[in-house]
């Protein structure tokens, strides 16, 4: 027993040693295979390992057991289990060498994996890459977009001209500031009223003609139109407009650009009358100088003779009537072609109105009109000018407001300084206004719209040369309600300014 002691401790000692390598094996097998869970290499070691743990658990166990049963002279036990032991552990071996067996398969299997998973790490660098460039490229095309957008949002509300969106059916969809203060309508009501082009434009010829290019052709291109504005009045437009797809080519719109040339068309008509006063102002001063004299000699000879006028009395008088009133004709076309030679001077204009209405008060055609004048003014409105002809203008006014009325309307006369520079005197009634088509020829000169023998026509055209000369201007336009208003417009002198600058006052 004794001699044997080392072998035994060796024995016992090599079995648990085995154990304890095999266990530290597996588990170093283990740490491998958590650490690259997809190496096929490190799942073989795993196998290699734990055939040797069994292996080394079995013999180990065997070795001990045996040892045991001898030193406990049990030893017969073991000559009965021994074979029972001795087939595992041949077992556990065997397990181990057709493990092995596998090692080239488990090899080739791990190199296509590495080589699968080196190719799709490169993949996935290459769509990491491409996906990179991907965002980039669309944060540019973004940028880009926005900036496009942007642009046109600010050429969009920023436009000093109308533009509109409209459906196919020409109702509004959007439209810019612009276009809300040419209409006078506020943007929500135009779109929540659904609107449209058809709504502003009342001539009806025009709407038509419109509305047939656009289904005809899909695009309009400077179209005159006048354009009806929330207040009821009319304004001329220029309107340019086509059909858009958009960008998929499945939505129809139309854009319009609708350019205000009202200013534009008035100055145009200003200008014409203006050529046309000129040439006809040359052609009257013309006539009115050759029969002037011939008039001043008839009217002499005719007053002479009606110092002895004998049976013929009457009809000299006569005869001297209509003379007079022929040099009341050609006095008004001298004016008119500015022959005259009245002096200008600072004039106050609430003084000179208010002359002219004390001395039309007292007139029998205005007995019956209600004529409303203005407020006494705080201050004097000066203008650089005639008193005589300024008088002479608003007397034409007033004479031509009370026919208007048929002598028992309404007159009103305002005076309105604005910004101080300009002075407005307005004469207002409230009878059956101007017929649109009597606009463009109601400074004309012997245009008149009162029966024959009651205006010379020559009121207005010598008021308007007159106002001209004063560097002013005189316009009408239609009342909304009823009626027509004149309304003169002169430069206020320096001395006004001076008064009080900071004035802006409105009589009536």
């Amino acid at each position: 027993m004794t001699a044997n002691l080392p072998i035994l401790l060796v024995d016992v000692l090599g079995s648990v040693f085995m154990v304890v390598l095999g266990m530290l094996s597996l588990f170093k097998a283990k740490s491998l295979r958590d650490l690259d869970p997809d190496n096929v290499v490190f799942l073989y070691l795993i196998w290699i390992c734990a055939g040797f743990t069994i292996f080394a658990v079995s013999r180990s166990f065997s070795h001990i057991l045996r040892q045991f049963l001898v030193l406990t002279g049990s030893g017969d036990i073991w000559n009965s289990i021994g074979p029972f032991t001795g087939a595992v552990n041949t077992i556990s071996f065997m397990l181990v060498g057709t493990v092995t067996l596998f090692f080239n398969q488990s090899w080739r299997i791990n190199e296509k994996v590495l080589s699968a998973k080196q190719k799709h790490e490169e993949t996935s660098a290459k769509l990491l890459e491409l996906n990179q460039t991907l965002e980039h490229k669309v944060v540019e095309r973004t940028e880009m977009l926005t900036s496009s957008e942007h642009k046109a949002r600010r050429i969009f509300e920023h436009s000093l001209d109308t533009i509109v969106v409209t459906d196919p059916f020409f109702v509004f969809a959007e439209i810019n500031q612009a276009g809300v203060e040419l209409t006078g309508y506020r943007k929500p009501d135009i779109l929540d009223n659904k609107m449209g082009l058809k709504d502003f434009l009342s001539v009806r010829s025009e709407r038509e003609k419109i509305l047939n290019l656009l289904e005809t052709h899909e695009y309009i291109l400077n179209e005159e139109a006048d354009f009806l504005r929330a207040d009821q009045t009319f304004v001329r437009v220029l309107i340019t407009g086509g059909v858009d797809y958009g960008a998929f080519g499945c939505g129809k719109t139309f854009h319009f650009i609708i350019k205000n040339i009202n200013d534009k068309k008035q100055m145009e008509q200003q200008i014409a009358q203006a050529d046309k006063l000129a040439a006809l102002g040359e052609l009257s001063a013309g006539v009115a100088h050759e029969i002037n004299n011939p008039l001043g000699i008839i009217l002499g000879y005719t007053q002479l003779m009606l110092k002895n006028p004998g049976e013929h009395e009457q009809d000299l008088k006569t005869i001297e009537k209509h003379v007079k009133n022929c040099r009341t004709v050609v006095s008004d076309l001298l004016t008119f072609a500015r022959k005259g030679t009245k002096k200008m001077h600072a004039i106050d204009v609430c003084k000179v109105v208010d002359d002219v209405i004390s001395f039309l008060e007292n007139h029998s055609d205005f007995r019956d009109v209600k004529m409303a004048a203005p407020a006494p003014c705080s201050r004097a409105l000066m203008v650089h000018g005639n008193e005589q002809e300024i008088s002479q203008v608003i007397i034409n006014l007033m004479i031509n407001a009370c026919h208007a009325v048929a002598k028992k309307g309404c007159i009103q006369v305002e005076i309105a300084c604005h910004d101080d520079k300009w002075i407005h005197i307005a004469v207002k009634d409230n009878g059956t206004g101007i017929p649109k088509k009597d606009f463009s020829r109601i400074f004309d000169p012997f245009f008149t719209t009162k029966p024959v023998g009651e205006g010379t026509g020559l009121g207005l055209s010598v008021g308007y040369g007159i106002i001209r000369r004063h560097g002013g201007d005189i316009r009408v336009r239609n009342r909304k309600d009823k009626g027509a208003a004149f309304t003169i417009t002169l430069p206020l002198l320096a001395s006004s300014q001076e008064a009080d600058p900071n004035r802006e006052e409105m009589r009536q």
